[in-house]
């Protein structure tokens, strides 16, 4: 589709410019999802139920929080440190505000966890940290009462196989970076891209789908490929072109929005793509910033960079992961390393790794060299200039690889020994400040 209103391009590359950042002042930072089950069976709670997500959410607004209210049912709460939300099926999502340190980020999380974990024992529940509902089935789960989820559920359910079980199953953990400037943005987008089946590899955290053991690597990847082409996955063109603003404007024009946003209320464009959208270059900065968030792919652009492959991950794994990504991209000599490795890789290169990685895991190979001792070098890389309690977390990942496992054929092992309560392991309430720092 040929992109003919420079108006709207220029829209969205000013969105994007409006995320450059001074080289002194880049942040990162973490939005986590998690499932809450039943401590017992560990069948998933759900947002309408008796001591549901909703009464959760209600328990919390005591302890400093702010309702967000969707007609009369609380859907969200903020905090001055964070933001919690919703996925479809009632996956809690925490969002922390960014910091230039890690551990600061650690400490918002704790307070959440503090603020959160009483509830939830004394409704004997937990909260999970996997990457995809452990036991029951989304046919199980509605969707929770936010409006645009109705939307996108009646448009996806055209889009692909997986789309419903995207939504109400999987749960993710996303880290986001800050860009300096285009050309900051052109080898921050490659790397990550390229990245992605290692990444994918190494977070993988879905040991079970609709009950059943997962048969093949990084579940929630094989979901994506299934939900909607049109917006997820990779996009196209980032490997084998130098994808800047315009080139990202540009994808985003091309895809239909399913909604957009005007004001505080939602309006369903069904296959309309953005392009053909009246008056977008005279969205404010929330409803084009909305405009950009109905696009999933594995790295997305928010006025930052979201890295989005991860699995949601148990403490202190998922603080591995971010002490990973920031360690990557923050460090120019790691960022420039990866960006000249990531030349010799295609689109279809990519794809292809992408699916050997699913089937092969750690022994699938990339050029003369296999995903193993690829992630051994990212982490070599990582821990260059990491602090003190980064390398404690990043250790527990290269525990990990060493061993070529992931945390779902942990999880599944564990579970064959001790049943349904092996996945213990997963819930905030097992780990303590002192264990992860």
């Amino acid at each position: 589709m040929e992109i003919k209103n420079n108006h709207q391009q220029d829209r969205i590359v000013a969105l994007l410019r409006q995320g450059e950042t001074a080289a002194a002042d880049l942040r990162i930072g973490m939005e986590m999802e998690h499932v809450v089950v039943d401590a017992q069976t560990l069948e998933s709670v759900n947002y309408y139920q008796e001591k549901g997500i909703e009464a959760i959410l209600k328990q919390l607004i005591p302890k400093g929080y702010d309702p967000i209210y969707e007609d009369e049912h609380v859907v969200g709460l903020r905090h001055p440190e964070y933001v919690i939300t919703l996925e479809p099926g009632g996956q809690l999502e925490i969002s922390i505000d960014p910091s230039d340190e890690l551990e600061v980020i650690y400490r918002r999380y704790w307070t959440f966890l503090h603020h959160l974990i009483p509830v939830l024992e004394t409704q004997g529940q937990w909260l999970l940290a996997v990457g995809y509902h452990p036991r029951t089935s989304i046919h199980d789960i509605p969707f929770n009462p936010k409006k645009r989820y109705r939307y996108m559920s009646e448009y996806f359910q055209q889009t692909g196989r997986y789309a419903h079980y995207m939504m109400k199953g999987t749960a993710s953990l996303q880290v986001i970076v800050d860009y300096i400037d285009q050309t900051d943005f052109i080898e921050k987008f490659r790397v990550a891209h390229f990245l992605m089946p290692f990444l994918a590899l190494l977070t993988d955290n879905a040991p079970y789908f609709e009950g059943e053991p997962a048969q093949q690597v990084s579940m929630r990847t094989a979901i994506w490929d299934e939900t909607d082409p049109a917006r997820c996955g990779l996009i196209p063109g980032v490997m084998d072109t130098e994808f800047g603003y315009q080139a990202y404007a540009d994808y985003i024009l091309r895809t239909p929005p399913i909604l957009v946003q005007q004001g505080h209320t939602y309006r369903g464009t069904g296959d309309m793509p953005a392009a053909a959208l009246e008056g977008l270059e005279n969205f404010t900065d929330e409803e084009a910033d909305h405009l950009l968030s109905m696009v999933f792919p594995d790295v997305r652009v928010r006025r930052y960079i979201e890295i989005r492959m991860a699995d949601s991950l148990p403490l202190p794994l998922s603080f591995g992961f971010a002490a990973l990504v920031k360690n990557l991209f923050y460090r120019e000599a790691s960022l420039h390393y990866l960006y000249h490795l990531s030349q010799g890789m295609s689109d279809a290169r990519l794809n292809q790794l992408r699916h050997d990685m699913q089937h092969q895991g750690y022994q699938a190979r990339f050029g003369g060299t296999t995903c193993q001792q690829m992630l051994l070098t990212l982490l070599d890389l990582a821990k260059q200039e990491a602090t003190a309690r980064e390398l404690a977390w990043l250790g527990h990942l290269e525990n990990l690889v060493v061993n070529q496992e992931t945390p779902a054929a942990y999880s599944r092992r564990r579970v064959a020994e001790d049943g349904w309560q092996g996945l213990e392991w997963c819930a905030a309430h097992q780990w303590t400040e002192e264990e992860t720092m």
